[in-house]
C-alpha cells in the first residue's frame, strides 16, 4: 500500500506548488486601476462624438429648412409662369383659328351690322380686364 500513498503524496506536493497560499495572494500588490484610460477617456470621446453629430445634424436641418423655404417661395412664381405660358399658347391657338375663319383681325371699317358685335366684344374685353385686375389685387400677383 505504500505505492498508492506515494503517488498521492506526489500529487499533493505538485498541487501545493501550483497553489499559492492565501497569505501570498493577499500580500501581493495589484496593478493600479487606470480609471482615466478605462472610464474617463472613452466617456469623453463618446461625448465629443455626440456633440459633433448634433452639430452636423443641426447644419443638415438648417440646410433642409433653407431649401424648403426656397422651394416654397419659388413654387408660386414657377406655377404662375407655367400657367401664363399655357394661356399664351391657348390664346395663340384661338387667334390662329379666328384667322382661319376670317374673323381676325377685325376689319378696319366696320359696317353697321358689325357695330353691335364690336361693342359687345369691347365690353367683354373690358370685363375680362377688370376681372384680371381684381384677381391680381387679391393674389398679390402682377397682372
Amino acid at each position: 500500500m505504500s505505492a498508492p500513498s506515494s503517488t498521492t503524496d506526489a500529487q499533493l506536493s505538485t498541487q501545493a506548488t501550483t497553489k499559492r497560499s492565501v497569505s501570498e495572494i493577499l500580500s501581493e500588490t495589484f496593478a493600479p486601476f487606470d480609471q482615466s484610460s478605462k472610464i474617463i477617456t472613452p466617456y469623453e470621446d463618446e461625448t465629443k462624438r455626440d456633440a459633433e453629430f448634433l452639430a452636423r445634424l443641426n447644419t443638415m436641418l438648417f440646410e433642409l429648412i433653407l431649401d424648403f423655404h426656397a422651394w416654397s417661395t419659388a413654387r408660386p412664381t414657377q406655377e404662375h409662369d407655367k400657367a401664363a405660358d399655357t394661356l399664351e399658347k391657348e390664346i395663340k391657338s384661338i387667334r390662329e383659328t379666328e384667322q382661319e375663319q376670317g374673323r381676325y383681325p377685325l376689319p378696319q371699317l366696320p359696317s353697321t351690322a358689325t357695330a353691335p358685335r364690336l361693342k359687345t366684344r369691347q365690353r367683354l374685353k373690358e370685363f375680362i380686364t377688370r376681372i384680371k385686375l381684381a384677381l391680381a389685387a387679391l393674389t398679390g400677383l402682377d397682372p
